[in-house]
């Protein structure tokens, strides 16, 4: 046993290096004489293959790491934590090639240099918002839809302020539930799949199956948005709306559990679901 695993171990190692794009060397300057450089890294490990190091004007390291690649982000030297000064950010891949495990260094370049965070992959937005930068995610399910591929997600967004790094989704929901919002937040894509139209042909199980899974997947999403955004009652009426009753209490139970297995207070408030 202990050598199956030794060689599944090994295999996954392989399969990794294979996958991983090569290391791309690249160097960028930021103001104060900061210097942001990725270069190959002499390691024998796959995944300590490329090496990203931050140095300040007299050549002393302020953050170094390393991974299977890494990438100065094209935000580095604009203001990310909103203190008015520029920023690092930088872009480590955790496992090889795969989109999901880049994690993202904010590194503040304050009078005291510091790491501020490590983000999932995120979006930047300099425009909703003019003179803040607001750094939007997408929280994914993988449990809760027909296939990984088609997950249902949430989108939340959060902004530094001088009491931390805070959830600032609420702010931003009515627009975002409106259709209103552009770049991050704009959900017009899965809004215009909830036509009346569409929900009663997927709630009567009429129509073709493509535009019925197209029109649940959409409102699955859709729903998860609502009830973080307090419209727990709304989300509720679209279960109605497009489900056919037969099906409505296990949406209602698989949405729960989705809910409760990454925010389990919201989930608490889903008393009636």
């Amino acid at each position: 046993m202990i050598l199956l695993a030794v060689a599944t171990l090994l295999a996954a190692a392989q399969s990794a290096a294979v996958n991983a794009p090569p290391c791309k060397p690249e160097t960028r300057n930021v103001a104060n004489g900061v210097v942001v450089t990725v270069r190959s890294a002499s390691s024998a490990s796959p995944a300590q293959a490329c090496e990203v190091l931050v140095r300040d004007r007299n050549g002393r390291a302020i953050f170094s790491d390393r991974g299977f690649n890494a990438e100065v982000h094209a935000v580095t030297g604009r203001d990310i934590d909103n203190d008015g000064r520029p920023d690092v950010v930088v872009g480590i891949d955790t496992a090889g090639g795969n989109d999901c495990c880049w994690e993202y260094p904010v590194i503040s370049l304050s009078a005291t240099p510091r790491v501020l965070l490590k983000l999932p992959p995120a979006a930047f937005d300099f425009e909703t918002q003019p003179g803040k930068a607001l750094i939007w995610t997408k929280a994914a399910f993988n449990d809760a839809g027909p296939d990984t591929a088609d997950s249902p997600t949430v989108e939340t967004v959060r902004e530094f302020r001088a009491s931390g790094f805070i959830d600032v989704t609420a702010d931003y929901c009515k627009r975002m539930l409106a259709g209103e919002l552009r770049g991050p937040g704009d959900l017009r894509g899965l809004l215009n799949a909830l036509s009346l139209r569409s929900k009663q042909a997927s709630r009567t199980d009429t129509g073709s199956l493509f535009d019925r899974e197209q029109t649940r997947g959409a409102a699955r999403s859709i729903a998860l948005q609502q009830i973080y955004c307090g419209q727990i009652d709304v989300a509720s009426d679209l279960v109605l709306e497009v489900w056919p009753s037969s099906e409505q209490a296990s949406i209602r139970r698989q949405l729960k559990d989705a809910v409760n297995s990454r925010w389990p207070d919201l989930g608490r408030r889903l008393t009636t679901w």
